[in-house]
């Protein structure tokens, strides 16, 4: 018996592609807004690490360099996704709050310097933001179960939301974990190649 079958994904498409939505989208609409917020000040990091390419000035190595490592990463973002996932115990509110808000700031961070903040966050941002996606879905599958118990007042179908929730919790380590490497050892090294610091 495979681990994720066609079952799995019929029973939660909907439920994913609202997280997805949720996700992604304030996403986009954060870096929108925060483009417009820029506004005269728009790509300034990139303005000025060119600046001091082209008068020979020494700058912070800070952008390229992180003491961070990969298991600190890991450990914060699975942290962050655990409250979402156990914010479903309360119809998901505070769990759609928290990925609102988190998408939304990032969203603006990469609008403020488009160049900057995607080649800075995007390496390891797209698999993290997709393990967010699995823990709000966790968080909508626990929802979906207290209803459904609230109005029928029965454990029916339980164990396969038990499953569902495994398969999107195991999901969410490998990709957090993926996300944690890349933010720790390979992002610092596209954002010095790419400008240079």
């Amino acid at each position: 018996m495979k681990l994720i079958d066609r079952e799995f994904f019929n029973r939660n498409k909907k439920l994913l592609l609202i997280a997805f939505i949720i996700v992604f989208g304030s996403l986009i609409v954060g870096s929108v807004i925060g483009c417009f917020e820029a506004g005269d000040s728009y790509g300034e990091i990139s303005e000025l690490i060119e600046y001091a390419h082209e008068h020979n000035m020494q700058f912070n190595r800070s952008f390229a360099t992180s003491n961070t490592g990969s298991l600190e990463y890991f450990i914060h973002n699975f942290s962050i996704d655990i409250m979402t996932m156990i914010g479903g115990i309360l119809l998901s509110i505070p769990s759609i709050f928290n990925v609102l808000n988190s998408s939304y700031i990032a969203g603006q961070y990469i609008g403020k310097d488009f160049i900057f903040g995607a080649v800075a966050t995007l390496p390891h941002g797209i698999i993290e933001y997709l393990a967010t996606v699995f823990a709000l879905t966790i968080a909508f599958i626990i929802t979906r179960r207290e209803i459904i118990l609230i109005k029928t007042k029965s454990l029916d179908g339980i164990k396969t939301d038990l499953k569902d929730i495994f398969i999107l919790l195991i999901l969410d380590i490998i990709f957090l974990a993926v996300a944690g490497f890349i933010e720790a050892s390979i992002t610092p090294g596209i954002v010095s190649a790419v400008f240079g610091i």
